[in-house]
């Protein structure tokens, strides 16, 4: 029998068993399984520049910042700080008691003088000196010192008032404008008084 030079030889037999699916895998050759890999996130970069001062990013620590001092928040435009206060307690209320005080005082002094006619003529009565006439000025002098009166309660009450905002002391204010009161109330009275020429006559034979 001749050689058939293109003849190939049919392959050995493999004595492994032969699989239900698929082929069977080369001798030598085993199945490993590919390895995952790790990504690692550089580290970001310093900002230099304009953008050094933007929002912090979420791997990069957040310092907190300590909170301005009471004289930093002044000293950026703040307003001053608030005045001390060097009053005692009981100024305040002693100081609007003495005003409130004061009004009733002042009133009371105003239609005294507006009342002096009648006054006048109690006076004459109890003395036997007849009928009161009131001379041409009493008006003109009542009016123009219950004026005076109720302007000097009006000042005591603006001074008393702008040292209470102070926070100053306030309440020897309304005493020294009674006094004041007082005084004027009772010269524009006795000017009054002097002004009637019975009752000096009468007073001067006592």
């Amino acid at each position: 029998m001749s050689e058939n030079p293109d003849f190939v030889p049919p392959p050995a037999k493999d004595p492994r068993p032969r699989p239900q699916y698929g082929e069977l895998a080369p001798e030598g050759w085993s199945w490993q399984p590919p390895q995952e890999e790790v990504g690692v996130e550089p580290a970001p970069a310093p900002i230099v520049g304009a953008g050094a001062g933007g929002p912090p990013r979420a791997n990069q620590p957040v310092i907190p910042t300590a909170p301005p001092e009471p004289e930093q928040q002044y000293q950026r435009g703040q307003p001053s700080w608030p005045a001390k206060r060097t009053a005692p307690r009981w100024d305040r209320p002693l100081t609007i008691g003495l005003l409130a005080f004061g009004l009733l005082a002042t009133l009371y002094g105003a239609f005294s003088l507006g009342a002096l006619p009648e006054a006048m003529q109690l006076i004459y009565t109890q003395q036997g000196l007849g009928t009161y006439t009131p001379t041409a000025n009493i008006g003109p002098l009542t009016t123009v010192g219950a004026i005076t009166v109720v302007f000097v309660w009006l000042a005591t009450t603006a001074v008393s008032i702008g040292l209470l905002l102070r926070h100053r002391r306030a309440f020897y204010v309304p005493i020294i404008g009674g006094a004041v009161s007082t005084v004027v109330l009772f010269s524009f009275m006795l000017a009054a008084m002097l002004g009637d020429q019975t009752l000096i006559d009468f007073l001067s034979q006592q």
